[in-house]
């Protein structure tokens, strides 16, 4: 919608995606609030930012107000700074700006107001739809068709990188209201709080507090707070009838909690710690801290304590499990809430600052809150709730209604007031309003004229990552919520009520085949989604429904892969096929999708025998995926994500270096190799003796497998505290092709690599001249490890005749060298069981599998996975780095490279979680229909690689850019 006085052309702007009327100016529209909500007083733009936004601009900018007597600025304060205050908006404008959703007719008439051709509009507001909630569903379905050209911004999902509070990349919401609501709910809750007591006959300074909207202002409003806190700590003859000390408990640690504990600091409070609260149950109400322990005054002073209630301290780990936030929100199910027992006796006030959504245990159950209460007929302290979250039946299962300004509480269980007021900061209407229009400011100037200054790279990610509907289509994560707005408008069809939404489409079925190592993470991902129906085929049967967890969207079924009937009844009931199974598999899974017209995602690389299934596949319009893991998958997504910008800027690639790895993390690599077994030794082993080709320094380079690890490179310096080196990584050479990188003659460098830690190529190389990675059958299943080692090594001298242990110093002397008996090697041997025992140690308990055909490489994978593999608490990581050098056509240079840097943690490993994950979110994509192309591929188009790192970096999973 960017228009010029001065151009008069056809532009376009990325958030509206077809072309402009040749009309002079881009308008704004700010729209009044829904007049049912009439104590909504909040604005998104204040005056001051229309007049910046009107100024800066040069004419070429219109404002439109919607007229509204109770908004907290008045409308003479807009006409003042130039916006034009009308009844409603016209049919002319570009961006709808507004709080919370527009009442339906509203939305309906500007729709229908925009002609024949229809009218392209971005909608900019907190939607409340992105989770599902049903009773906006006709809401969204007003963005679709057949409305044409409507885009959906949610203020909610604004979000910007930042870093977490684990230390690693994540995304902040820009434009919000959580303090103002905390800040709010405080207020709310002391006021409240005094009114319980009063009701348990315990009169209090707290009474007495103005609710926060009759102060007007935050500065008044903290005034009333610091004059309440001087009457608490000078009042007297106040008698706590029992009660005890009052104690304030705020849960979250976000901008709500951060809001609230502001307002309790200005009250003056005694802070506590949750592992305190217990010794305050039973002791006069002012009882306070002190370095030396407790000390108690006068029983008749009245005093308040607060206390900030981490999730560690009342989420706790079944089984004995540890409390891990990355675990937990990785795996909630695995842990419970012991906040009604542990935490809740001895609150007077819970102010619940904490989202919670099903995936997580409730704070506080029904079935807990009834063993809260008792049934000894002696009243429990908690006399006060304020939710501010304001999820209904959610965390807090017994707030079950909502509450009003007007109507604030009610009375629940036990007595106890609770309030859930869901338009909080509106009691502070002007100063919230003007934290957030200086908030949200920059990216309604971006929506509006996507060329002007600031940031823009960042204001359009941001944008981009908003909305839900752009030009009438709902995006991707948003796509799950289709099958709703099909069934309200079924629902409408047929005549039942607008707001209905039981008639639902068939879900989306999802085959995963396989349950191992790397099935969990997988499964989550599915799971999430409720429009998904996840079938786990496995022939260890026990091990998938262990995935299961009473989750109703998945299900656990036994299945060989040998019993082709069984395989083609699964495939053939299935929507999707997703294959975690060893890659020699996977061309006979293909075949029978092929048969069965149904879409494989496989995280293996493409071989001869899948690509050649290729013209049968695009003949029954079917798409076999591949390579969509970590490597390959991550690593080709994020490269295609730069080349893609590098052919927009009209550069040539120059230089392409790539490398990757899975390790243990420092601490936990101490053993031989310095490498750990987070899944398949028999693959790590494998890869470190294929043929590698590829382009270094302008020269080509071809290496047999036999010779990979001894011509390793030995020193890789990418990150400065690990000590790395690299492999080459099979045939580099096609991806001169694969990536678009242009002929390979014109390139400098073209090489994928492996990473491990600094040792690891060498001792490998010597376990591979002992024969343990051999795939040539022994003539014997040995009868221990000692002999294992010996027949393997004999016969890579080519012996025949007999030999004992006693042999065995010797025939490593010849394939090693002398040094062989004080070197590494000899260590390692030994850690590994594999040299004779000491007679006084004990026997390995690791026994020889009875294998059919005893492979070396198949055993020595079997006692690695066994001694390499991760003790408790250890964490694994994943390593991605990208280097491109680019050439400018003003002959410049440029460097990028892109970086991952992923750890793992007690509930999943980080090589679980990049293969996993990245496989399930491109699987995803295909089952929703996002992904057109058809035959034999990997995730080089955009329609895959685009939604699939959105989704990874949404859960944690970053590769970060950088463009010098």
């Amino acid at each position: 919608m960017l228009r010029s006085l001065r151009i008069r052309t056809t532009l376009r702007n990325p958030y509206s995606m077809s072309t402009l009327s040749k009309r002079d100016l881009t308008t704004l529209g700010l729209r009044r609030e829904d007049p049912k909500r009439i104590w909504e007083r909040r604005t998104a733009l204040t005056p001051g930012a229309v007049r910046e936004l009107l100024s800066e601009q040069n004419g070429e900018l219109a404002v439109e107000v919607e007229s509204c007597a109770r908004r907290c600025f008045s409308d003479s304060l807009y006409t003042e700074a130039g916006a034009k205050v009308v009844p409603s908006l016209s049919k002319e404008v570009d961006v709808v700006l507004g709080i919370k959703e527009p009442p339906l007719e509203d939305v309906h008439r500007l729709i229908s107001q925009s002609g024949a051709e229809g009218k392209e509009r971005n909608w900019m507001m907190f939607s409340h739809t992105h989770k599902g909630q049903e009773y906006n569903t006709p809401l969204l379905a007003s963005f679709l068709p057949p409305a044409e050209h409507q885009t959906l911004i949610d203020h909610e999902l604004l979000t910007a990188p930042s870093i977490g509070k684990d230390g690693k990349p994540s995304r902040a919401r820009v434009a919000a209201f959580g303090w103002y609501a905390g800040a709010v709910g405080a207020g709310e809750a002391l006021s409240m709080t005094g009114v319980a007591l009063l009701k348990r006959g315990i009169g209090s300074p707290l009474l007495h507090l103005p609710r926060p909207y009759a102060s007007g202002t935050l500065v008044e409003f903290k005034a009333a707070l610091r004059k309440c806190g001087e009457n608490v700590r000078s009042s007297s003859g106040l008698s706590s009838q029992g009660h005890g000390p009052v104690v304030i408990g705020i849960t979250g640690a976000g901008n709500v909690s951060t809001g609230a504990k502001d307002m309790l600091d200005e009250l003056n409070v005694e802070w506590i710690k949750a592992d305190e609260l217990a010794n305050l149950k039973d002791a006069p109400a002012n009882r306070v801290s002190s370095l030396l322990g407790w000390i108690f005054h006068s029983a008749d002073k009245f005093q308040v304590y607060a206390c900030m209630i981490p999730t560690s301290s009342f989420i706790v780990g079944q089984d004995g499990l540890q409390f891990d936030r990355m675990g937990y929100y990785q795996s909630p199910e695995k842990y419970k809430s012991v906040f009604a027992d542990k935490i809740a006796p001895y609150l007077t006030t819970i102010i619940n600052g904490v989202g919670w959504s099903s995936k997580f245990p409730r704070t506080i159950s029904n079935s807990d809150l009834a063993s809260l209460l008792g049934s000894s007929g002696e009243k429990q302290k908690l006399v006060a709730v304020q939710d501010i979250t304001c999820d209904k039946e959610g965390g807090l299962e017994f707030v079950d209604q909502f509450t009003t300004i007007d109507n604030p509480y009610f009375e629940g269980p036990g007595g106890m007031l609770i309030s859930s007021i869901d338009i909080l900061p509106s009691e502070l209407a002007a100063d919230a309003s003007s934290h957030f229009s200086s908030k949200i400011l920059p990216y309604v100037r971006r929506a509006l004229f996507p060329d002007s200054q600031g940031d823009k790279a960042a204001e359009e990610d941001t944008l981009n990552k908003a909305k839900i509907v752009e030009q009438g289509k709902i995006l991707e994560p948003h796509s799950w919520l289709l099958p709703k707005v099909e069934a309200w408008k079924s629902s409408v069809t047929n005549g039942h009520s607008s707001n209905s939404t039981d008639a639902t489409s068939q879900p989306k079925k999802i085959l995963l085949l396989g349950s191992g190592l790397v099935a969990g993470p997988a499964v989550e991902v599915f799971a999430a989604r409720p429009d998904v129906h996840l079938s786990i085929a496995s022939n260890n049967l026990s091990e998938a429904r262990s995935h299961v967890k009473n989750r109703t969207n998945v299900e656990a079924i036994s299945l060989d892969v040998g019993d082709q009937v069984a395989l083609r009844e699964a495939v053939s009931a299935s929507d999707v096929v997703v294959s975690l199974l060893p890659a020699p598999f996977h061309p006979e899974v293909a075949r029978h999708c092929i048969e069965h017209e149904k879409h494989l995602v496989t995280a293996s690389y493409v071989s001869p025998e899948m690509k050649a299934l290729d013209d049968a596949a695009k003949a029954k319009g079917v798409l076999l995926l591949g390579e969509c893991g970590l490597d390959p998958g991550i690593d080709s997504m994020a490269a295609m994500r730069i080349l893609e910008r590098v052919k927009r800027e009209g550069k040539k690639v120059t230089s392409f270096v790539s490398w990757c790895g899975g390790l243990p993390e420092p601490s936990a690599s101490n053993v031989p190799l310095r490498y750990k077994f987070s899944w398949s030794p028999k693959a790590v082993l494998t890869a470190a003796q294929n043929d590698a080709h590829y382009k270094i320094d302008n020269e080509i380079v071809k290496i047999q497998g036999n010779e990979l690890l001894s011509k390793h490179f030995p020193v890789v310096k990418l990150w400065p505290e690990l000590q790395l080196e690299g492999l080459a990584n099979r045939d580099s050479i096609p991806y001169a092709e694969k990536y678009g990188l242009g002929e390979v003659d014109g390139l400098k460098d073209l090489f994928r690599g492996t990473l491990r830690y600094q040792g690891f190529s060498n001792l490998l190389e010597s376990f591979r001249k002992l024969g343990l990675l051999s795939s040539e059958p022994l003539q014997r299943v040995p009868e221990d490890w000692e002999e294992f080692l010996l027949l393997s090594a004999a016969r890579q001298l080519g012996y025949n005749k007999s030999l004992t242990i006693e042999d065995l110093p010797v025939v490593l002397s010849d394939l090693l060298g002398d040094k062989a008996m004080d070197s590494e090697t000899l260590d390692a041997l030994k850690l590994l069981s594999l040299l004779p025992r000491d007679p006084s140690s004990s026997p390995s308990s690791i026994p020889i599998p009875n294998l059919r055909s005893p492979v070396p490489v198949d055993l020595f994978a079997h006692l690695l996975s066994h001694k390499l593999s991760y003790a408790p608490g250890e964490r694994d990581t994943c390593l991605l780095h990208h280097a491109f050098t680019l050439a400018a056509k003003d002959g410049s240079v440029e460097k990028v490279t892109a970086s991952l840097l992923c750890y793992g943690d007690e509930t999943a490993s980080a090589m679980s979680v990049t293969v996993g994950k990245t496989l399930a979110f491109a699987a995803l994509r295909v089952a929703d229909g996002l992904v057109k192309q058809r035959g034999v591929t990997g995730p080089y188009e955009r329609e895959v690689w685009e939604g699939t790192l959105q989704s990874l970096e949404e859960v944690g999973v970053v590769v970060k850019e950088e463009w010098n």
